[in-house]
């Protein structure tokens, strides 16, 4: 598999659990973790393949873009029962947890790929964690 369909297969996993999370019109907890969960993979699997780039560069860029991944996906969805105005405060200390434990669950998918090989990729010297 070359590097772009390993990237896009991904991307397009990461739409796909987005669009069934909203289906029904909510999005649970358990189902911003899984999303959440891959997209944090997707994005490892993207630094990966940046071989002119450290390993502590390439988990910056992962951290770095999941922070984003939470400003454009997971903030806007609305917490039901949380007034409105309190929502933005709640948002800023749940995305530092996030990036906090992001920076655990790359080391554990970058060991877990280095053991097992890498999707599209190969095995790699210079990985993200």
């Amino acid at each position: 598999m070359a590097l772009y369909d390993s990237v896009e297969e991904g991307v397009q996993g990461v739409i796909a659990t987005y669009k069934d999370a909203k289906s029904d019109g909510k999005v649970s907890f358990s189902e911003v973790v899984t999303l959440t969960g891959e997209a944090i993979s997707a994005l490892v699997v993207v630094a990966e393949s940046f071989k002119d780039l450290t390993g502590v560069d390439k988990k910056s860029v992962v951290l770095s873009a999941i922070g984003t991944f939470y400003d454009e996906v997971v903030a806007p969805i609305d917490i039901q029962k949380i007034p409105n105005f309190i929502e933005p405060i709640l948002d800023k200390s749940i995305k530092q947890l996030l990036l906090a434990v992001s920076d655990g669950i790359i080391e554990a998918i970058v060991s877990l790929y280095n053991n097992n090989g890498w999707p599209g990729i190969g095995n790699s010297d210079e990985s993200v964690a």
